[in-house]
């Protein structure tokens, strides 16, 4: 009896010292937050003795900064690192930074190169779980370490990946012209960073708070008026949002005068197999009469993008190049881009002598991107050749030397079509 007694005793303490930690802590962030670091600092040492891992970062980084107490090295690494383990990105962030500064007791000699590649290697293993959870420095961080390769191999699809993700979190921190040099990506390295990102975002999505109610569709009214850094910032919004800003987007599309078409297929674009929820929405409405041509070719592109991992999507494309709208046809061969099943190629290979020249040409265009994917259309290729001298017949050669088997290329020597394609190439390494 006694036993059960103190059993509840002690736990009745616990449960009534609890909301007294509680209010420690956030009387000593909000102390913190008002730049008086000595109150912040006596509210939460208590706290960060006890284990508290949000308190200890806050201890650490003021004793790395010197805010209210004396600037400590080695007071700062003892307590952001154990808040660094236990998953606090901006005790990940703050550790990174002095682990590349040497101060956490890597045994290494000081003041040599090789010390300081050491550190920049292990602070990357800080940075990284960091950005993973949205933090914008620590992703910004890794834009700069993958372009220089410092701490590690230079990886441009990394630094790509990272900009674009920080810029989703923030459209004005990152920009790929400037920050990575993606002129030196092939497309499919670009293809790998886009799909490192939405894999990404379902990571994140996934362990966020879920947005407030009709925020989307706040968002989407706002594009009425909104200016090109205010766009920007609802495309990254919608786009974080995931499935759950998705129904907003699709009522936007149903409307009798649908506004901002282009824009909202884009979110769904970026999106990507992540948006594949949306599949059947897209073919209904690209099917209703209402809907114009000018609109309509926005949702056959938007369900290219997102049914990459569809049967569904990659089959209403092929029928809509086979026997879908003129005006319609040549999106739907581009769509087929992104697909690259023998289905797909051979669709593509039978639009090479349809009736239409706009039909032809984009099917010539789409295989020359997939490169050796789109082998099984050389025969068709072959005879796209002739007539000679026609855009359809260089695209057709460029398409062969771009599969670069012995046949095609043999098959596009033989036509006396002139090599274009190492210009292109060219052209674009300069």
């Amino acid at each position: 009896m006694f036993f059960r007694s103190l059993v509840l005793f002690i736990g009745l303490f616990f449960y009534a010292i609890l909301p007294i930690a509680s209010a420690d802590m956030a009387s000593g962030v909000a102390a913190f937050q008002k730049e008086d670091y000595h109150t912040a600092y006596e509210e939460l040492r208590p706290l960060a003795e006890a284990d508290d891992p949000k308190a200890q970062y806050y201890i650490g980084f003021m004793h790395y900064h010197g805010k209210g107490v004396s600037r400590n090295g080695a007071e700062a690494v003892k307590w952001v690192k154990p808040a660094a383990e236990h998953g606090i990105a901006d005790a990940q962030y703050l550790f990174a930074l002095m682990t590349e500064a040497g101060l956490a007791g890597l045994n290494d000699k000081k003041g040599t190169r090789k010390m300081e590649a050491t550190h920049k290697a292990e602070a990357i293993k800080w940075f990284t779980p960091a950005a993973q959870q949205g933090h914008i420095k620590a992703q910004l961080t890794l834009v700069d370490r993958y372009v220089q390769g410092e701490g590690v191999k230079r990886d441009l699809v990394e630094a790509y990946m990272w900009c674009e993700v920080a810029h989703l979190l923030a459209p004005s921190r990152c920009d790929l012209e400037q920050q990575v040099p993606s002129y030196y990506m092939t497309p499919s390295q670009k293809e790998e960073a886009k799909q490192k990102v939405r894999q990404w975002l379902v990571t994140y999505a996934a362990k966020s708070a879920p947005p407030p109610k009709n925020a989307a569709q706040q968002l989407i009214s706002e594009l009425d008026t909104a200016k090109s850094k205010r766009k920007e910032e609802i495309k990254s919004a919608l786009i974080l949002m995931g499935d759950a800003g998705s129904p907003a987007l699709l009522r936007s599309f149903r409307s009798k005068t649908p506004r901002h078409v282009d824009f909202l297929t884009g979110v769904l674009c970026e999106r990507g197999p992540t948006a594949a929820s949306a599949i059947p929405e897209l073919i209904r409405l690209y099917k209703d009469p209402v809907v114009t041509p000018s609109i309509k070719h926005h949702f056959l592109q938007s369900l290219a993008c997102v049914g990459t991992a569809s049967a569904d999507a990659q089959v209403f494309l092929i029928s809509q190049v086979k026997a879908g709208d003129d005006a319609m046809r040549p999106w739907a061969v581009m769509g087929l881009e992104n697909f690259d099943s023998p289905d797909a190629i051979m669709a593509l290979a039978g639009a090479l002598s349809d009736s239409k020249r706009s039909v032809r040409e984009a099917a010539a265009g789409v295989l020359l991107k997939l490169g050796p994917k789109a082998a099984p259309a050389i025969p068709a290729l072959t005879k796209a050749l002739a007539p000679k001298g026609t855009y359809l017949s260089m695209l057709a050669s460029n398409a062969l030397r771009a599969i670069g088997t012995p046949e095609a290329i043999a098959e596009a020597d033989k036509s006396g079509t002139t090599n274009t394609l190492d210009m292109l190439k060219g052209g674009h390494d300069g």
